[in-house]
């Protein structure tokens, strides 16, 4: 399948939530837009993003938007990711054969999406670069329309320049 890239449109999904209840494509689009992430509670990498996504997830809720995480794993698993990092944000699961994440082309995790008000993918990030990173907030103030860029990264200086998903 083909990634989502930049420019193109989001899939269609629907997820359920750790907890109970389901989010779609129609939750991210309306009313302007939000972000997906999708992560496995054995990336190390994953370990490292998904705790300092809690800035973008608070600004993007702030303005009624959706901020959503999808494991790659089942309820239990998520559940329990979501709470040994403290993850202050919705999280979704889902089992193989990882059907929404396939949908986006998703190969490495963690990968994050912004998605616009129109249902168009506006960003893209695979695995961690610092630099992508930082400049995320102001992708994410363009793309959603959140008034302040939020800081994406607390303590930037502790983390390396590249770790690959």
């Amino acid at each position: 399948m083909t990634p989502a890239r930049p420019g193109s449109p989001a899939p269609a999904f629907d997820v359920s939530l750790v907890g109970g209840g389901f989010r779609g494509l129609a939750d991210l689009v309306e009313p302007g837009g939000g972000a997906l992430v999708f992560f496995k509670s054995t990336c190390r990498t994953c370990r490292l993003v998904l705790p300092r996504l809690i800035p973008l997830a608070q600004a993007v809720e702030r303005e009624e938007r959706l901020f959503l995480a999808v494991a790659q794993e089942d309820e239990a698993a998520a559940r329990a990711t979501r709470d040994e990092w403290g993850l202050a944000y919705r999280v979704a699961w889902e089992a193989e054969p990882y059907v929404v994440s396939a949908a986006y082309g998703i190969t490495t995790v963690p990968t994050l999406l912004l998605v616009d008000g129109a249902g168009i993918v506006a960003e893209r990030l695979e695995g961690f670069a610092k630099a992508e990173y930082i400049a995320l907030g102001a992708a994410a103030e363009q793309a959603l329309a959140l008034g302040d860029a939020p800081a994406i990264l607390e303590r930037p200086d502790e983390l390396p320049n590249v770790k690959p998903g």
